[in-house]
Protein backbone atom coordinates (compact mmCIF):
# COMPACT_ATOMS: atom_id res chain seq x y z
CA UNK A 1 0.00 0.00 0.00
CA UNK A 2 1.29 3.64 -0.81
CA UNK A 3 0.74 5.65 2.91
CA UNK A 4 -2.28 7.31 1.54
CA UNK A 5 -4.35 4.04 0.87
CA UNK A 6 -2.73 2.92 4.46
CA UNK A 7 -4.29 5.74 5.86
CA UNK A 8 -7.91 4.84 4.13
CA UNK A 9 -7.00 1.13 5.64
CA UNK A 10 -6.51 2.17 8.87
CA UNK A 11 -9.67 4.76 8.89
CA UNK A 12 -11.26 1.36 8.10
CA UNK A 13 -10.16 -0.56 10.24
CA UNK A 14 -8.53 -3.18 7.21
CA UNK A 15 -4.90 -2.57 7.46
CA UNK A 16 -4.71 -5.74 9.33
CA UNK A 17 -0.75 -5.45 11.13
CA UNK A 18 0.57 -2.47 8.96
CA UNK A 19 0.92 0.56 11.50
CA UNK A 20 0.79 4.13 9.66
CA UNK A 21 3.83 6.38 11.34
CA UNK A 22 3.23 9.98 11.25
CA UNK A 23 4.49 13.10 12.77
CA UNK A 24 2.94 17.11 12.98
CA UNK A 25 6.13 18.73 12.09
CA UNK A 26 9.37 19.45 13.72
CA UNK A 27 10.48 22.49 16.06
CA UNK A 28 12.55 25.40 13.64
CA UNK A 29 15.45 24.52 15.65
CA UNK A 30 16.11 20.81 15.43
CA UNK A 31 17.30 20.62 11.74
CA UNK A 32 20.35 22.63 12.35
CA UNK A 33 21.27 20.56 15.36
CA UNK A 34 20.25 17.35 13.13
CA UNK A 35 22.73 18.40 10.53
CA UNK A 36 25.49 18.87 13.40
CA UNK A 37 24.57 15.43 14.10
CA UNK A 38 25.44 14.09 10.48
CA UNK A 39 22.05 15.36 9.26
CA UNK A 40 23.05 15.75 5.05
CA UNK A 41 22.57 19.38 4.56
CA UNK A 42 20.47 19.10 1.27
CA UNK A 43 17.82 17.22 3.12
CA UNK A 44 15.25 20.49 3.80
CA UNK A 45 12.81 21.22 6.51
CA UNK A 46 9.37 20.06 5.69
CA UNK A 47 6.61 22.84 5.30
CA UNK A 48 3.80 23.12 7.43
CA UNK A 49 1.15 23.46 4.58
CA UNK A 50 1.50 21.38 1.70
CA UNK A 51 4.65 19.26 1.23
CA UNK A 52 7.75 20.73 -0.88
CA UNK A 53 8.35 20.04 -4.72
CA UNK A 54 11.67 17.90 -3.60
CA UNK A 55 11.72 15.39 -0.61
CA UNK A 56 12.22 16.95 2.51
CA UNK A 57 12.77 15.99 6.36
CA UNK A 58 10.12 13.75 6.17
CA UNK A 59 10.65 11.85 2.81
CA UNK A 60 14.14 11.44 4.32
CA UNK A 61 13.12 9.71 7.59
CA UNK A 62 10.39 7.81 6.08
CA UNK A 63 7.39 9.70 8.21
CA UNK A 64 4.33 10.43 6.97
CA UNK A 65 2.53 14.01 7.42
CA UNK A 66 -0.57 15.99 6.21
CA UNK A 67 -0.48 18.01 2.88
CA UNK A 68 -2.84 20.12 4.45
CA UNK A 69 -3.89 22.57 1.87
CA UNK A 70 -6.38 25.67 3.03
CA UNK A 71 -7.56 28.99 1.78
CA UNK A 72 -7.73 32.39 3.43
CA UNK A 73 -10.52 31.28 6.46
CA UNK A 74 -10.89 35.22 8.06
CA UNK A 75 -10.49 38.70 6.04
CA UNK A 76 -10.59 39.40 2.60
CA UNK A 77 -8.83 41.65 2.04
CA UNK A 78 -6.73 41.56 5.38
CA UNK A 79 -6.47 44.55 7.10
CA UNK A 80 -2.68 46.80 6.88
CA UNK A 81 -0.42 45.05 10.03
CA UNK A 82 1.89 47.67 11.93
CA UNK A 83 4.42 47.41 14.74
CA UNK A 84 3.74 48.98 17.48
CA UNK A 85 6.58 48.02 19.64
CA UNK A 86 10.09 46.26 19.69
CA UNK A 87 10.76 45.12 23.31
CA UNK A 88 13.87 42.90 24.50
CA UNK A 89 13.15 39.59 23.08
CA UNK A 90 9.60 40.44 21.64
CA UNK A 91 7.68 42.62 19.16
CA UNK A 92 3.85 43.87 19.70
CA UNK A 93 2.56 44.70 16.35
CA UNK A 94 -0.94 44.94 15.03
CA UNK A 95 -1.70 41.72 12.70
CA UNK A 96 -3.34 41.05 9.88
CA UNK A 97 -6.90 40.56 11.73
CA UNK A 98 -6.77 44.10 13.06
CA UNK A 99 -5.89 42.15 16.57
CA UNK A 100 -2.91 43.39 18.78
CA UNK A 101 -0.65 40.73 19.38
CA UNK A 102 3.13 39.86 20.95
CA UNK A 103 5.04 37.22 19.42
CA UNK A 104 8.93 36.34 20.10
CA UNK A 105 11.55 38.21 17.95
CA UNK A 106 14.62 36.84 19.52
CA UNK A 107 14.07 33.18 16.57
CA UNK A 108 12.95 31.13 19.94
CA UNK A 109 9.91 29.73 18.69
CA UNK A 110 6.28 30.44 20.12
CA UNK A 111 2.59 30.89 19.95
CA UNK A 112 1.97 34.80 19.61
CA UNK A 113 -0.11 36.36 22.69
CA UNK A 114 -3.22 37.81 22.13
CA UNK A 115 -3.22 41.69 24.12
CA UNK A 116 -6.03 42.81 22.38
CA UNK A 117 -8.94 41.75 19.87
CA UNK A 118 -10.92 43.92 17.44
CA UNK A 119 -14.12 42.15 17.62
CA UNK A 120 -15.65 42.14 21.09
CA UNK A 121 -19.27 43.00 20.35
CA UNK A 122 -22.13 42.79 17.37
CA UNK A 123 -21.63 45.98 16.13
CA UNK A 124 -17.63 45.55 15.92
CA UNK A 125 -18.36 42.48 13.68
CA UNK A 126 -20.21 43.98 11.63
CA UNK A 127 -18.70 46.09 11.17
CA UNK A 128 -15.83 44.13 9.70
CA UNK A 129 -18.02 40.85 8.20
CA UNK A 130 -18.41 42.09 4.46
CA UNK A 131 -14.08 41.06 4.20
CA UNK A 132 -15.44 37.65 6.13
CA UNK A 133 -18.45 36.75 3.78
CA UNK A 134 -17.05 37.15 0.03
CA UNK A 135 -14.41 36.84 -2.30
CA UNK A 136 -13.97 32.78 -2.79
CA UNK A 137 -11.97 32.79 -5.67
CA UNK A 138 -9.77 35.24 -3.77
CA UNK A 139 -8.96 32.93 -0.28
CA UNK A 140 -7.62 30.38 -2.79
CA UNK A 141 -6.46 31.61 -6.13
CA UNK A 142 -5.75 29.99 -9.02
CA UNK A 143 -2.20 30.28 -8.65
CA UNK A 144 -2.74 28.62 -5.18
CA UNK A 145 -4.88 25.63 -6.88
CA UNK A 146 -2.53 25.42 -9.56
CA UNK A 147 0.75 25.01 -6.75
CA UNK A 148 -1.56 22.36 -5.01
CA UNK A 149 -2.18 20.40 -7.89
CA UNK A 150 1.21 20.43 -9.12
CA UNK A 151 2.84 19.24 -5.68
CA UNK A 152 0.19 17.53 -3.73
CA UNK A 153 -2.59 15.74 -5.09
CA UNK A 154 -0.77 12.73 -6.95
CA UNK A 155 2.12 12.07 -4.65
CA UNK A 156 1.12 9.15 -2.37
CA UNK A 157 3.25 9.61 0.61
CA UNK A 158 1.89 12.25 2.50
CA UNK A 159 -2.04 12.00 3.46
CA UNK A 160 -3.75 14.71 1.80
CA UNK A 161 -5.85 16.80 3.88
CA UNK A 162 -8.55 19.82 3.08
CA UNK A 163 -7.46 22.52 5.97
CA UNK A 164 -10.48 24.05 8.22
CA UNK A 165 -10.64 26.04 11.12
CA UNK A 166 -13.39 24.87 13.39
CA UNK A 167 -16.12 26.49 14.93
CA UNK A 168 -14.00 27.20 18.45
CA UNK A 169 -11.06 28.14 16.68
CA UNK A 170 -12.57 30.37 14.43
CA UNK A 171 -13.85 32.45 17.19
CA UNK A 172 -11.16 32.79 19.37
CA UNK A 173 -8.89 33.86 16.20
CA UNK A 174 -11.26 36.75 15.93
CA UNK A 175 -12.20 37.37 19.71
CA UNK A 176 -9.33 35.81 21.64
CA UNK A 177 -9.58 32.49 23.78
CA UNK A 178 -11.23 34.75 26.36
CA UNK A 179 -13.85 36.15 24.31
CA UNK A 180 -14.32 33.21 22.69
CA UNK A 181 -15.46 31.22 26.11
CA UNK A 182 -17.51 34.54 27.05
CA UNK A 183 -19.16 35.61 23.54
CA UNK A 184 -22.14 32.65 23.52
CA UNK A 185 -23.41 33.88 26.72
CA UNK A 186 -22.82 38.00 26.32
CA UNK A 187 -23.36 37.76 22.21
CA UNK A 188 -25.21 34.42 21.58
CA UNK A 189 -26.72 36.04 18.35
CA UNK A 190 -23.74 37.13 17.07
CA UNK A 191 -21.41 33.90 17.58
CA UNK A 192 -24.53 32.31 15.52
CA UNK A 193 -24.26 34.60 13.00
CA UNK A 194 -19.98 34.48 12.50
CA UNK A 195 -20.61 30.42 12.46
CA UNK A 196 -22.78 30.80 10.11
CA UNK A 197 -20.27 33.00 7.98
CA UNK A 198 -17.72 30.53 8.55
CA UNK A 199 -19.27 28.16 7.32
CA UNK A 200 -20.96 29.24 4.20
CA UNK A 201 -17.31 30.28 3.26
CA UNK A 202 -15.58 27.72 4.45
CA UNK A 203 -17.99 25.28 1.84
CA UNK A 204 -17.71 27.76 -1.24
CA UNK A 205 -13.49 27.70 -1.00
CA UNK A 206 -13.44 24.52 0.00
CA UNK A 207 -15.01 23.20 -2.53
CA UNK A 208 -12.36 25.01 -4.91
CA UNK A 209 -9.34 23.34 -3.09
CA UNK A 210 -10.96 19.80 -2.79
CA UNK A 211 -11.81 20.02 -6.39
CA UNK A 212 -7.60 20.71 -7.24
CA UNK A 213 -6.43 18.20 -4.63
CA UNK A 214 -8.67 15.31 -4.12
CA UNK A 215 -8.16 15.48 -0.49
CA UNK A 216 -8.36 11.92 1.60
CA UNK A 217 -10.18 14.16 4.22
CA UNK A 218 -10.68 17.06 5.85
CA UNK A 219 -8.05 18.38 8.86
CA UNK A 220 -9.91 20.08 11.44
CA UNK A 221 -7.82 22.47 13.67
CA UNK A 222 -9.82 23.13 17.04
CA UNK A 223 -7.52 23.92 19.67
CA UNK A 224 -9.84 24.15 22.66
CA UNK A 225 -8.54 22.83 25.70
CA UNK A 226 -6.20 22.96 28.12
CA UNK A 227 -4.31 20.66 30.22
CA UNK A 228 -7.36 20.27 32.88
CA UNK A 229 -10.16 20.45 30.24
CA UNK A 230 -11.99 22.53 27.52
CA UNK A 231 -12.83 25.95 27.47
CA UNK A 232 -16.08 25.79 25.86
CA UNK A 233 -18.61 23.51 28.11
CA UNK A 234 -20.44 20.35 26.51
CA UNK A 235 -23.98 22.55 26.29
CA UNK A 236 -22.51 25.22 24.96
CA UNK A 237 -20.96 22.88 22.33
CA UNK A 238 -24.20 21.04 21.55
CA UNK A 239 -26.27 24.48 21.01
CA UNK A 240 -23.68 26.40 18.87
CA UNK A 241 -20.77 23.96 17.37
CA UNK A 242 -22.15 20.73 16.95
CA UNK A 243 -24.39 22.10 14.09
CA UNK A 244 -21.27 23.17 12.59
CA UNK A 245 -19.44 20.21 12.58
CA UNK A 246 -22.94 18.02 11.40
CA UNK A 247 -23.22 20.63 8.51
CA UNK A 248 -19.11 20.45 7.74
CA UNK A 249 -19.49 16.44 7.38
CA UNK A 250 -22.77 16.24 5.12
CA UNK A 251 -20.82 18.82 2.51
CA UNK A 252 -17.59 16.61 2.80
CA UNK A 253 -19.57 13.55 2.10
CA UNK A 254 -21.23 14.89 -0.54
CA UNK A 255 -17.38 15.97 -2.16
CA UNK A 256 -16.45 12.07 -1.52
CA UNK A 257 -14.40 13.17 1.37
CA UNK A 258 -15.00 10.49 3.89
CA UNK A 259 -12.90 11.11 7.02
CA UNK A 260 -12.70 14.55 9.95
CA UNK A 261 -9.55 14.58 11.61
CA UNK A 262 -9.84 16.69 14.16
CA UNK A 263 -6.29 18.51 15.98
CA UNK A 264 -7.10 19.36 19.93
CA UNK A 265 -4.29 19.98 22.21
CA UNK A 266 -4.73 19.59 25.93
CA UNK A 267 -7.75 17.42 27.52
CA UNK A 268 -10.84 17.11 25.18
CA UNK A 269 -12.30 14.32 26.88
CA UNK A 270 -15.57 15.70 27.63
CA UNK A 271 -16.27 16.83 24.38
CA UNK A 272 -15.01 13.43 22.94
CA UNK A 273 -18.62 12.14 22.44
CA UNK A 274 -20.03 14.77 20.89
CA UNK A 275 -17.11 15.49 18.20
CA UNK A 276 -18.14 11.64 17.66
CA UNK A 277 -21.96 12.81 16.98
CA UNK A 278 -20.92 15.86 14.68
CA UNK A 279 -19.16 13.11 12.37
CA UNK A 280 -15.19 13.21 13.59
CA UNK A 281 -13.73 10.03 12.56
CA UNK A 282 -10.37 10.80 14.15
CA UNK A 283 -8.70 12.86 16.79
CA UNK A 284 -4.93 13.66 17.64
CA UNK A 285 -2.66 14.53 19.39
CA UNK A 286 -3.89 13.49 22.79
CA UNK A 287 -0.80 14.51 25.24
CA UNK A 288 0.54 12.36 27.25
CA UNK A 289 0.78 15.47 30.66
CA UNK A 290 -2.84 16.05 29.58
CA UNK A 291 -4.82 13.18 28.81
CA UNK A 292 -4.58 8.91 28.48
CA UNK A 293 -4.80 7.31 24.99
CA UNK A 294 -5.25 4.52 26.47
CA UNK A 295 -8.41 5.10 28.76
CA UNK A 296 -9.88 7.17 25.29
CA UNK A 297 -9.26 4.16 23.57
CA UNK A 298 -11.29 1.73 25.82
CA UNK A 299 -13.87 4.98 26.46
CA UNK A 300 -14.59 5.23 23.10
CA UNK A 301 -13.83 2.25 20.76
CA UNK A 302 -15.47 3.32 17.82
CA UNK A 303 -13.22 6.21 17.61
CA UNK A 304 -9.71 6.37 15.57
CA UNK A 305 -6.50 8.16 17.01
CA UNK A 306 -3.43 9.35 16.23
CA UNK A 307 -0.36 9.92 18.26
CA UNK A 308 -0.18 9.51 22.13
CA UNK A 309 3.61 8.95 22.14
CA UNK A 310 5.06 10.85 24.75
CA UNK A 311 7.11 12.95 22.70
CA UNK A 312 10.11 13.79 25.99
CA UNK A 313 11.12 10.37 25.71
CA UNK A 314 14.02 11.44 23.53
CA UNK A 315 14.95 12.99 27.16
CA UNK A 316 16.05 10.87 30.09
CA UNK A 317 14.45 10.61 33.36
CA UNK A 318 11.26 11.65 30.90
CA UNK A 319 9.32 9.13 31.61
CA UNK A 320 9.64 9.29 35.97
CA UNK A 321 7.93 13.24 35.30
CA UNK A 322 5.08 11.14 34.30
CA UNK A 323 5.24 8.36 37.18
CA UNK A 324 5.74 5.48 34.50
CA UNK A 325 9.42 4.29 34.36
CA UNK A 326 12.93 5.58 35.82
CA UNK A 327 16.13 5.27 33.70
CA UNK A 328 18.72 7.84 32.53
CA UNK A 329 18.82 5.81 29.11
CA UNK A 330 16.54 7.96 26.61
CA UNK A 331 16.83 4.78 24.19
CA UNK A 332 15.07 2.21 26.77
CA UNK A 333 12.55 5.09 27.56
CA UNK A 334 11.57 4.87 24.18
CA UNK A 335 11.39 1.19 24.09
CA UNK A 336 9.12 1.84 27.19
CA UNK A 337 6.74 4.18 25.89
CA UNK A 338 6.14 2.13 22.48
CA UNK A 339 5.81 -0.75 24.19
CA UNK A 340 3.06 1.04 26.45
CA UNK A 341 1.28 2.88 23.91
CA UNK A 342 1.61 1.60 20.34
CA UNK A 343 1.69 -1.95 21.22
CA UNK A 344 -2.12 -2.02 22.95
CA UNK A 345 -3.33 0.51 20.16
CA UNK A 346 -2.08 -1.39 16.99
CA UNK A 347 -3.88 -4.33 18.44
CA UNK A 348 -7.47 -2.86 18.78
CA UNK A 349 -7.03 -0.61 15.69
CA UNK A 350 -7.97 2.81 13.62
CA UNK A 351 -4.23 4.07 15.62
CA UNK A 352 -1.77 5.83 13.44
CA UNK A 353 1.46 6.22 15.52
CA UNK A 354 3.14 9.52 16.26
CA UNK A 355 4.62 11.61 19.12
CA UNK A 356 2.12 13.94 21.19
CA UNK A 357 2.63 16.63 19.16
CA UNK A 358 6.26 18.50 17.14
CA UNK A 359 9.14 16.97 17.14
CA UNK A 360 10.90 19.83 20.00
CA UNK A 361 14.37 21.08 19.72
CA UNK A 362 15.76 19.07 22.29
CA UNK A 363 15.32 15.29 20.68
CA UNK A 364 18.43 14.09 18.97
CA UNK A 365 18.85 12.86 15.36
CA UNK A 366 19.89 9.51 16.15
CA UNK A 367 17.44 8.90 18.85
CA UNK A 368 14.92 10.09 16.62
CA UNK A 369 16.06 7.49 14.21
CA UNK A 370 15.89 4.86 16.28
CA UNK A 371 12.70 5.74 17.23
CA UNK A 372 11.61 5.18 13.66
CA UNK A 373 13.20 2.33 13.13
CA UNK A 374 11.60 0.47 16.71
CA UNK A 375 8.73 0.98 14.73
CA UNK A 376 9.58 -0.94 12.04
CA UNK A 377 11.51 -3.71 13.53
CA UNK A 378 8.76 -4.19 16.30
CA UNK A 379 5.47 -2.81 15.51
CA UNK A 380 4.62 -3.53 11.53
CA UNK A 381 5.69 0.30 10.59
CA UNK A 382 4.60 0.15 6.85
CA UNK A 383 5.18 3.51 5.57
CA UNK A 384 6.14 3.50 1.89
CA UNK A 385 8.90 6.77 1.21
CA UNK A 386 8.95 6.82 -2.18
CA UNK A 387 9.65 10.56 -2.93
CA UNK A 388 13.43 9.83 -1.64
CA UNK A 389 16.56 7.53 -2.61
CA UNK A 390 18.75 7.23 0.77
CA UNK A 391 22.03 8.18 -0.26
CA UNK A 392 25.07 6.35 0.26
CA UNK A 393 26.20 8.33 2.34
CA UNK A 394 23.65 8.65 5.11
CA UNK A 395 24.43 7.35 8.88
CA UNK A 396 24.23 3.62 9.44
CA UNK A 397 20.92 4.48 11.29
CA UNK A 398 18.98 6.62 9.59
CA UNK A 399 15.60 4.99 8.94
CA UNK A 400 15.61 6.07 5.19
CA UNK A 401 13.85 3.47 3.21
CA UNK A 402 14.05 0.54 5.74
CA UNK A 403 11.04 -0.32 5.76
CA UNK A 404 10.00 -0.26 2.18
Amino acid sequence: MTNRELFHATMRRENGDRLLHYELGYNGRTLEKWYEAGLPRHVLAPQLFGVAPTPDLLDYMNVCKFAVCGFEQYYVPPFPTEVLEKRRISTVARDSRGNVIEYRSDGEGSLPHGIDFAIKTLADYLERRARIIGGAEQRATEADLDTMRRTVRDQQDHVVALWVHGPFAFLRELLGTEGAMIAPYAEPEMVRMMLDDHLRLSREAGARVADAVRPDCSYVWEDCSGSTGPFVSPSIFREFCLPWYQEWKRFLLDLGIPWIVMDTDGNPTPLVGLWMQGGVDCILPWEVNAVDILKIARDFPALNLMGGVYKHIFEPGSLSQVGRFETTDPRREIDKELERVVKPLRKRGGYVAGLDHTVHKNVGYRDFAYYCEQLVAKYGKANRATRFAQPASAPPDCPGDKSL
